[in-house]
């Protein structure tokens, strides 16, 4: 439960919905996830407050304890991505999809806390700072993903600085280099020939990303090649479509039935 708040999980959540679903909607909430971290890790190294202690966890986990406590990072980007996509795709009015995203929130919250790496006001704080985050860029952007990833990076470059080089601060500022790009890029994807092409772009998509991930940890010592390659990553989600686009092959261009 507590990895559907993790940035693994969120980032395909994310990349499947913009290739098969709604690419403008899709990507102007990756734009909201990549400034929220920013804004944490900012948030995190001023503060500066301490984890539980590791006593109290009740199994060992690699890397949980990393960091500074408070807000929580789990908590907020559950808040940001799945309010954001209720936002974005105009489901606010639905009692269900703020039922669905509000149990997310609250579950993944409270996994934090059972596994002894946040205290509950980490939390509740973070998850309270993802909402009115996420109703902070709906307002300032006006549902334009280019606006909001250049929020993005007004935020990410202080965070670089705050957060001393860390790899999610790198994340941070590769990822909104990358998505000013290729954001840019939106209105002129080609659109979806058939369920065939739909199928090929999410096979590209996770293909692309998982070599980008294992080029990772090859320079991952690195930090400038890391904000490149970070770049890398979020621009080729946005055109994946695209190059996929360009294969004339047969069945690839049947229309959808």
């Amino acid at each position: 439960m507590t990895e559907l708040g993790g940035t693994t999980a969120l980032m395909v959540l994310l990349a499947v919905l913009f290739w098969c679903v709604d690419r403008r909607r899709s990507a102007l909430v990756i734009s909201y996830a990549v400034a929220g971290l920013a804004l944490l890790l900012s948030l995190k190294a001023l503060f500066a407050l301490p984890r539980p202690p590791a006593d109290v966890m009740p199994i060992p986990l690699e890397g949980e304890r990393e960091g500074y406590g408070f807000p929580s990072g789990h908590a907020f980007a559950a808040a940001v991505v799945y309010g954001g996509l209720v936002s974005a795709y105009d489901r606010a009015g639905d009692p269900r999809a703020l039922a669905a995203a509000a149990a997310l929130v609250a579950l993944v919250s409270l996994s934090r806390v059972v596994l002894g790496v946040h205290y509950l006001g980490d939390v509740i704080v973070g998850a309270a700072l993802g909402v009115a985050f996420v109703a902070a860029m709906d307002r300032v952007t006006r549902g334009d993903p280019t606006i909001g990833f250049a929020i993005a990076l007004a935020l990410s470059v202080p965070a670089f600085v705050i957060a001393g080089g860390r790899e999610d601060a790198l994340l941070g500022l590769g990822g909104a280099i990358g998505g000013l790009l290729g954001s840019r890029r939106l209105s002129v994807l080609p659109a979806l020939r058939s369920r065939l092409e739909a199928a090929v772009v999410l096979v590209v998509g996770v293909g692309f990303v998982a070599l980008v991930r294992g080029l990772e940890s090859i320079v991952t010592t690195v930090e400038p090649l890391l904000v490149v390659l970070y770049a890398i990553l979020v621009a080729g989600i946005f055109l994946v479509p695209a190059a996929v686009g360009q294969l004339e092959i047969g069945p690839l261009e049947s229309t959808r039935s």
